[in-house]
């Protein structure tokens, strides 16, 4: 078993620990409830880099001490000089759109509150697992803002317009077991067990053919219609066709073993 941890200078709140091929990512900010300014983001961004260029197979993000992420430093914000397109375009977007399209699996692992920033941090990563005792929202409305990190993307497209629109107006938080009933995340654990419930996932997608699961990755996020889809899914069998994995999945059926997949 391969396990490490990496601090960036100056960050000592971010790290990395390694288990084999899974990359656990954990924040723990100095401002309240992991609450994130630029220079985290920036930071988290480059942690990503990390294990991407240690092979990592899957990647999890979570938060230390119980809580995943109130969402921004709300004390950082200056309305009288901030240009809030110019945030959103240099930073929270690209950094969103970054783990969004990671080309490997990724899973939140959310205890304590996942709020804002925090929720888009969450929702951005492939598979999302909560505590049951969490709490979720994006109750920026509180604050008079519109919510961001794609928080409308997410609402939408797995809540629908109406759902949505009174959670944004509202503000309200739900709980972790609300937000896996109504689909907005894969499922609740037992509270205090979503850090054991994600490692044993992740350590079993990373054993997995993590090749063709980057290919289907990039089918998931380019959607389309059925004739799109179908079009997508025949274009990457020609390269899937060509990695180790495939051979291997081959020869272990032929043989009626387990496969070894390495993930190439």
């Amino acid at each position: 078993m391969k396990s490490s941890h990496s601090h960036l200078p100056g960050s000592p709140g971010i790290k990395i620990t390694w288990d084999r091929a899974v990359a656990r990512i954990e924040f723990d900010l100095a401002q309240p409830k992991n609450s994130f300014r630029v220079v985290d983001v920036e930071q988290l961004e480059a942690v990503l880099d990390e294990a991407i260029a240690g092979n990592a197979r899957c990647v999890v993000l979570r938060g230390a001490r119980g809580t995943f992420s109130a969402g921004w430093d709300v004390t950082s914000i200056n309305p009288a000089g901030d240009d809030p397109m110019a945030m959103i375009a240099d930073v929270v977007a690209p950094f969103c759109r970054k783990l969004r399209t990671l080309p490997v699996p990724t899973i939140s692992a959310v205890a304590g509150v996942a709020l804002g920033f925090g929720l888009g941090l969450a929702l951005c990563c492939d598979i999302c697992v909560v505590d049951e005792d969490a709490r979720l929202g994006s109750p920026f409305r509180n604050i008079g803002m519109v919510p961001d990190s794609a928080t409308h993307y997410f609402f939408l497209t797995r809540l629908g317009q109406a759902t949505a629109a009174e959670l944004i107006y509202t503000g309200r938080l739900i709980a972790g077991t609300e937000a896996a009933q109504i689909g907005l995340v894969n499922r609740a654990a037992k509270a205090g067990s979503v850090n054991a419930v994600v490692d044993e996932l992740a350590l079993a997608i990373a054993e997995g053919p993590t090749a063709a699961f980057r290919l289907s990755k990039e089918i998931l996020l380019a959607g389309g219609d059925f004739d799109e889809v179908v079009a997508h899914e025949g274009r990457q069998l020609q390269p899937v066709f060509k990695t180790a994995d495939l051979k291997e999945g081959i020869r272990a059926f032929q043989q009626r073993r387990a496969p070894k997949f390495e993930g190439r």
